[in-house]
């Protein structure tokens, strides 16, 4: 933790600078710093701000949560596989840098809405993971490939197969969420609510979501770029 503050630090205090010579006005690992401090501020108000549910209670706060990171990590781990396709057509460096970085930040919002999902699964199914559930084998499946894909790219070290790699992982994640059924959970539970309030909210804390989980790939491309420079 200590070097990972050292580092940003010291990017921070850095400007990064354009191909032409130019300062860049618009991200530095100190404003996306910044950013990201004040949408953790923003996401917290939400939580605590938005509507609890008649059965659930402030359970459902939870529930926001874990629905939105797991659309957001669906979204980039797609987004990802599109990048590493283009890639394949077009190799460009910078698409690979931002396909592995966008799939990275995919996945970690992935695994934050699993580890969230015991909460909600102890206390309203009487066990921490519910194996028996198609979802969640399904995110099991997904986290555990997804992982796998990081560390066979990292080993191999070849720009096509990255890209191969991530494409696949993308079409996979494609075809389990839409051929993957359930038992007990609801596919959209806050989607055909009758609450506008609580679809507003949800909205307010998925696009939240999805803007940290882009402000990560972000950081975790510039990181890549310095490590290959």
């Amino acid at each position: 933790m200590a070097r990972c503050l050292a580092v940003w630090y010291t990017r921070a205090m850095s400007t990064p600078v354009l191909p032409s010579g130019r300062p860049s006005s618009v991200l530095t690992p100190w404003r996306v710093g910044a950013a990201a401090l004040v949408l953790l501020a923003l996401l917290a108000a939400l939580l605590a701000m938005s509507p609890a549910e008649a059965r659930l209670g402030n359970l459902i706060k939870i529930i926001y949560l874990h629905g939105a990171l797991a659309r957001v990590g669906i979204y980039a781990i797609l987004l990802a596989g599109l990048l590493g396709l283009v890639y394949l057509i077009r190799p460009r460096a910078g698409l690979l840098r931002w396909s592995n970085a966008v799939q990275m930040a995919g996945l970690a919002a992935f695994i934050a809405h699993f580890a969230l999902s015991v909460i909600p699964t102890r206390a309203t199914w009487g066990v921490w993971i519910a194996f028996d559930e198609p979802r969640t084998r399904m995110t099991l499946q997904i986290v555990g490939v997804g992982l796998l894909v990081m560390v066979v790219r990292r080993v191999v070290d070849d720009g096509r197969f990255s890209a191969l790699a991530n494409l696949l992982l993308g079409v996979a994640l494609l075809l389990l969420n839409l051929g993957t059924g359930v038992l007990r959970h609801p596919l959209n539970p806050i989607g055909e609510s009758s609450s506008a309030g609580i679809r507003v909210f949800y909205l307010a804390i998925l696009l939240t979501c999805a803007a940290l989980t882009g402000l990560l790939a972000w950081w975790l491309a510039q990181d890549g770029k310095a490590k290959s420079s």
